[in-house]
């Protein structure tokens, strides 16, 4: 899967420790105010740079510091059904800030004699990366959604829109599954577009992870010098369990593989009640972390809904980038329009 998983987002900073002054980028500044009028915060915005296709990458610089963030590998494409890895996003990123005489963002160096940093390197705050896959058809993807949005994770919040997307977030990490298609035409494209036509008939739903700083922070990827593609790869395995957690609640003989202690509970939500009204939070939550390892999730609702795509669930592939797309960056065609009169 390593070429399959990309980078859709990138947040990252550095203290430049230099004696020259560097550019001052700077989008505005944010006071907030008591109630007698005196300024208690002040917060720099940074700016926005705009790319082809409607894109943009905001970058701040107070002439020692530099942060960037955005889609650095959508940055002047038309798309971002497929992007960059994590070494080429960092390297796009670099040529952006070079171009507007900002340095590179660089991992921290170690004196090889004792071990201690040099200086400090890029910090990385916030990293999305993406997965899309195929499924068949845009009515086995709606499926998929519906599926997915039935299954809950273990203390992340669950939301969904219809059978079109589905999302689970805390404060570390938000994962989410959409249908592409449908994703590309809310912003902006058209029904024509090729990739548009791709997407709907391979029924692509992209699979998603934004890994927020808490996470980054605590599995020391939030240090540049830690971060690698093989890194990333094992979080998205790690956090995307639920794709593989197969549903056996329609096998005959379920019950007789569960302890018996928390068969009494499997069978009640088989026959369709709702345990959250009958149990309290403890039992609740004990019961649902050991049905869960036989294919059951008491949190949800019993799911009476037979759906064709049940062994595609389980086995989904991801998605190959096929050999006409371009990772390219892209200028708009004009087009002369002659009015005849």
């Amino acid at each position: 899967m390593a070429n399959e998983i990309f980078v859709d987002w990138i947040s990252i900073s550095q203290l430049h420790q230099t004696e020259e002054q560097l550019p001052i980028y700077c989008g505005g500044i944010i006071v907030n105010y008591d109630p007698l009028g005196n300024a208690r915060h002040e917060r720099v915005c940074a700016a926005s740079f705009p790319g082809s296709f409607e894109t943009s990458i905001r970058l701040k610089s107070d002439g020692k510091h530099t942060s960037l963030s955005g889609n650095v590998g959508r940055f002047s494409r038309k798309d971002n059904l497929f992007n960059l890895g994590f070494r080429e996003t960092l390297a796009k990123a670099n040529r952006i800030c070079l171009a507007r005489g900002l340095p590179a963002f660089t991992p921290a160096k170690i004196r090889a004699s004792d071990y201690e940093a040099e200086s400090q390197g890029a910090r990385v705050s916030r990293l999305d990366i993406t997965c899309n896959f195929a499924t068949g058809s845009e009515s086995q993807a709606r499926a998929l959604i519906r599926w997915l949005g039935n299954r809950s994770v273990s203390r992340m919040k669950k939301g969904r829109v219809g059978d079109e997307s589905v999302w689970w977030v805390n404060t570390r990490h938000m994962l989410k599954a959409y249908i592409k298609h449908i994703e590309m035409l809310k912003h902006g494209c058209s029904p024509d577009d090729l990739v548009y036509q791709w997407c709907k008939e391979q029924g692509v739903v992209g699979v998603e992870i934004e890994l927020k700083k808490r996470l980054l922070f605590d599995e020391g990827l939030s240090k540049l010098e830690n971060i690698t593609d093989e890194k990333l790869i094992h979080i998205f395995h790690n956090e995307t369990e639920i794709f593989s957690r197969v549903d056996r609640s329609d096998e005959p003989d379920i019950l007789d593989a569960i302890p018996a202690k928390s068969r009494v509970y499997a069978s009640a939500w088989l026959a369709g009640q709702d345990l959250r009204n009958l149990l309290s939070n403890g039992t609740l939550y004990r019961h649902a972390k050991i049905l869960r390892e036989y294919g059951i999730d008491i949190l949800e609702p019993r799911n009476i809904e037979q759906f064709p795509v049940k062994v595609q669930i389980v086995d989904l592939k991801p998605l190959s980038m096929p050999s006409w797309y371009s990772l390219e960056e892209q200028e708009p065609v004009l087009r002369l329009v002659v009015n005849e009169k």
